[in-house]
């Protein structure tokens, strides 16, 4: 009676931490994402407009995320997920220009600079595969370099 019990702890204790292994690389990403970023390259439908987002900036602080850009900031939730490749996140908007909307996607984080890949459209079957925008797309692909502190 007593050997079924000690199985079923064990076989509970071994999913418990593959689901803690599982988390710690979102957890350590999200860490890393965590502060103020300041847009350096944008490309939407196949086209450049790092001019017309000039001064846009993107913080992240725990899971929220808050885009400063005048009268167009947005802000909300993210989760990510880095097991998958290319990285996945998803970005769920409560306020701004994409309220309402999940918007899929990928990331890269180099050092001081995050790639992001999402679809414009907010549909879950279009997450991009690629750091790619071409114009037969939604995709919206920005580059971020992290702001100095001073």
């Amino acid at each position: 009676m007593l050997r079924p019990l000690l199985t079923a702890a064990l076989a509970a204790l071994a999913v418990a931490a593959a689901l803690a292994v599982a988390a710690a690389p979102a957890d350590a990403d999200r860490a890393a994402l965590q502060g103020t970023w300041v847009l350096d390259a944008a490309t939407l439908e196949g086209r450049d407009h790092a001019d017309d987002f000039r001064g846009m900036k993107l913080t992240f602080a725990g899971d929220r995320y808050t885009i400063d850009f005048g009268p167009n900031t947005d802000k909300g939730t993210f989760t990510l997920d880095p097991t998958k490749t290319p990285r996945r996140i998803d970005v769920r908007s409560a306020e701004g220009p994409f309220k309402g909307k999940t918007l899929p996607g990928i990331y890269e984080l180099k050092g001081d600079t995050l790639r992001l890949c999402l679809d414009g459209d907010g549909k879950a079957d279009k997450r991009p595969a690629a750091f790619e925008a071409p114009g037969t797309t939604r995709n919206m692909l920005l580059t971020y370099r992290r702001e100095k502190t001073k």
